[in-house]
């Protein structure tokens, strides 16, 4: 069930093959069918990229076993070291760069699963405890140290789960499962639980989720802001505040980053014209696009196509 990965310079090398997901990451994070994935990943001396650019539906757990790097998810960047974590949530643009800038090796595991995997096996009065997942949120970014005594308690739920990276699933699926979920409710009830309460009341994740669904959905459509606000069936005021203090973005902001996504799998599944991957992605000019490409992305779609072509 492991997945490992040895970065050079301009090559990924896998173990495990793959199917690919044509909208982000070009990994599917299952694991003989089941919604999850364990990955462990060298990371050689003189390479200052640990981490590709990517996003992808699923979580994220994280863990740094040798070296320092500079994490980056979205605009933010987070510093960790060997023996910490980060928890990355769903849909956000994520990448990592050696601390060192190439001098030295460095290492992490990682797991990635789908939140519905815990959701869908536990009754539906538990919901409230997995709303802060709902929404593709910076919020729900979280930085584990071990010299904090409950996230180091989070952090020996993971490194349990990487134990079983070369172990038949029937033989760890279910402490794997309930690894995750111990380590979710560590989460929160120290992070998390206080967060809802500060998102004026639990039903606004379920009202959100509706109109970020309809972005994920509609991303190519020219949307008003009243027709977003419409979407959650909240008025565009109360909208504006409550999308950017629960997902940490204004709403358009959301829409431009979820449509830089969706071009970043064309961009890379197809040998598309760049204007045409632009229109498709709702962007009515070009130079617009390229401008909010690059700003997301670090790099212009050109480039990202050319550096894609040279790791695969």
């Amino acid at each position: 069930m492991n997945k490992d990965h040895v970065f050079t310079k301009n090559m990924i090398t896998e173990n495990a093959g793959t199917q690919m997901d044509p909208l982000t990451e070009k990994i599917k994070h299952q694991t003989e069918g089941r919604p999850f994935s364990i990955h462990h990943t060298n990371v050689e001396k003189g390479n200052k990229n640990a981490l590709y650019i990517h996003c992808h539906s699923e979580l994220e757990f994280f863990y740094l076993t040798e070296g320092e790097l500079d994490f980056y998810i979205e605009s933010n960047v987070y510093h960790i070291q060997t023996g910490d974590a980060i928890l990355i949530p769903s849909g956000l643009i994520h990448y990592a760069r050696c601390a060192s800038n190439g001098g030295t090796t460095c290492s992490f595991d990682a797991v990635v699963f789908s939140i519905r995997m815990m959701i869908d096996a536990l009754p539906s009065y538990c919901g409230k405890y997995f709303d802060s997942a709902i929404c593709n949120s910076m919020t729900g970014v979280c930085c584990l140290t071990p010299d904090t005594d409950w996230q180091n308690a989070v952090i020996d739920f993971l490194t349990g789960i990487f134990d079983y990276d070369h172990t038949s699933i029937d033989k760890c699926e279910l402490i794997i499962r309930g690894r995750l979920l111990s380590a979710w409710q560590l989460l929160y009830n120290n992070r998390y639980s206080t967060q809802i309460a500060k998102h004026y009341a639990r039903p606004i994740y379920p009202l959100l989720n509706k109109c970020i669904n309809t972005i994920n959905s509609n991303y190519m459509y020219d949307f008003s802001l009243a027709d977003l606000a419409a979407a959650s069936g909240l008025s565009k005021g109360h909208f504006c505040r409550v999308f950017k203090d629960v997902t940490g973005f204004t709403p358009f902001g959301y829409l431009n980053r979820v449509r830089i996504a969706k071009a970043c799998g064309m961009l890379t599944s197809t040998d598309k014209k760049i204007a045409d991957i632009s229109a498709r992605c709702g962007f009515n000019n070009i130079s617009y696009f390229n401008r909010a490409f690059k700003q997301i992305m670090k790099k212009n779609p050109s480039e990202y196509r050319k550096n894609f072509q040279s790791i695969t």
